[in-house]
């Protein structure tokens, strides 16, 4: 009589070895995708910083007395220098410019006050 199928410890070795395979695999596409998602953060971090400074560019008498200023996110978007999907995450969060040395320095802050 002919067997069709396989044995108990076949089915045991193929589901061993996809068991070995997985557990390389994963913890490796999971570290490339924290990486990456990093690299995402710090480009939108980049495209927020740019677009505040384009808004302090085209609002120069605002600005004029080179101290410290906060520009919400929603500032931005109604200026068309930030995408509208940004406000799903982040309403309140805002852009604080502070001048020093000739220059303006940017940073994202959680809590702002209008600039």
């Amino acid at each position: 009589m002919k067997n069709k199928g396989f044995t108990l410890i076949e089915l045991l070795a193929v589901i061993a070895l996809l068991a070995v395979i997985i557990g390389f695999a994963v913890p490796n596409i999971i570290s490339v995708l924290t990486r990456e998602q990093g690299k995402i953060d710090a480009t939108v971090e980049a495209t927020i910083k740019a677009g505040a400074n384009l808004y302090i560019q085209n609002n120069k008498s605002k600005f004029a007395d080179n101290s410290t200023h906060y520009i919400k996110f929603k500032t931005l978007v109604d200026n068309d220098l930030l995408d509208n999907s940004i406000l799903t995450d982040y309403t309140n969060y805002c852009v604080k410019a502070t001048y020093l040395s000739n220059q303006y320095t940017y940073e994202i802050v959680t809590s702002c006050v209008e600039g």
